[in-house]
């Protein structure tokens, strides 16, 4: 799968104080966006109302696409960026079957639902901003996700979405790009295929190879790659005494004594040695009540990844 852009939508909702200024907004915009293709990002996914999009008082992007004062090239790339582009917010091109209303999360800013920064997110990949606000120059922006868990319980958490609105900010993330396109898995087979290249200080009982494999959803699939990165890295990391998982970004946890009692068959798991170990720790994926259950009994330098899936019931 290609890497993309995402457009976010609430860089639109200032309207410049001139058409003048509009111009510029736009100009920068498409350079911001030609410098993330350089960089290796194939297109953008935009929202179904991009092209309705008000610039300034009586100048939507419509009058903007034909305003003989604004440089052709950049009017000839807009486009040929629309007829190439499938939807952001829909997402529902044969690659990426993802329905984003559909998701149980809430990506906000400034309480503010962020849906562009919401595929941004999961997709892992770059947001791209009109330099409509000073919120906007930045080349990572904060955001709070909201989510109810399987238990009903509201998880709010601060996530960091990496952004550009100048072609200053992208080149700042050209090394992040290079290395987001090696990593980046068309599925769950070739995320398999690639385990020993991707993660060198992880080890996978057998019976995850067909949990791996069966991935398809890329939401789901980019979020198995984020954790394992996080465990692999924390893995590299560490060198002697006890894990600290304090050390990894995402929350790790035993299970509680009650599910350990009614579930120990199910989380008792046959590891390449042969041997069985419980598998208690585990990371929370969203969206979704997934889990990633993970081992450290073999000490310092190799983590085992035992199960990855939905919540073991």
């Amino acid at each position: 799968m290609d890497l993309e852009m995402v457009f976010n939508e609430l860089s639109a909702r200032t309207l410049a104080p001139d058409i003048s200024t509009a111009r510029q907004w736009m100009s920068e915009l498409i350079r911001t966006m030609v410098a993330a293709q350089r960089c290796g990002l194939k297109g953008i996914r935009i929202q179904a109302d991009f092209h309705a999009m008000i610039l300034a008082e009586s100048y939507p992007l419509s009058r903007w696409r034909n305003d003989p004062e604004v440089n052709k090239d950049e009017r000839t790339f807009l486009k040929t960026l629309a007829t190439k582009t499938p939807l952001s917010v829909d997402i529902s091109d044969v690659s990426i079957k993802i329905k984003v209303e559909a998701l149980d999360c809430e990506l906000s800013l400034q309480g503010i639902q962020a849906e562009g920064f919401k595929v941004s997110y999961y997709l892992e990949t770059l947001a791209i901003s009109l330099n409509s606000e000073s919120l906007w120059n930045s080349s990572c922006i904060k955001l709070e996700l909201i989510q109810i868990d399987e238990n009903g319980e509201l998880i709010e958490e601060s996530v960091e979405v990496l952004h550009a609105s100048q072609k200053n900010h992208v080149l700042e993330h050209a090394d992040w790009i290079k290395k987001r396109q090696q990593t980046a898995v068309v599925d769950g087979l070739e995320l398999w295929k690639r385990r020993a290249e991707l993660f060198s200080s992880l080890e996978f009982c057998d019976r995850v190879s067909q949990q791996i494999e069966s991935l398809v959803d890329p939401k789901m699939l980019r979020q198995v790659v984020r954790k394992l990165f996080e465990l692999d890295e924390l893995s590299k990391s560490w060198t002697d005494g006890a894990l600290n998982l304090d050390n990894l970004p995402s929350k790790a946890s035993p299970e509680s004594e009650s599910r350990l009692k009614q579930l120990r068959e199910q989380l008792n798991i046959q590891c390449l040695d042969g041997k069985k170990r419980i598998f208690s720790l585990h990371i929370r994926m969203t969206p979704g009540a997934w889990r990633l259950h993970f081992c450290t009994e073999l000490g310092p330098g190799k983590i085992i990844i035992g199960y990855i899936g939905p919540k073991i019931e």
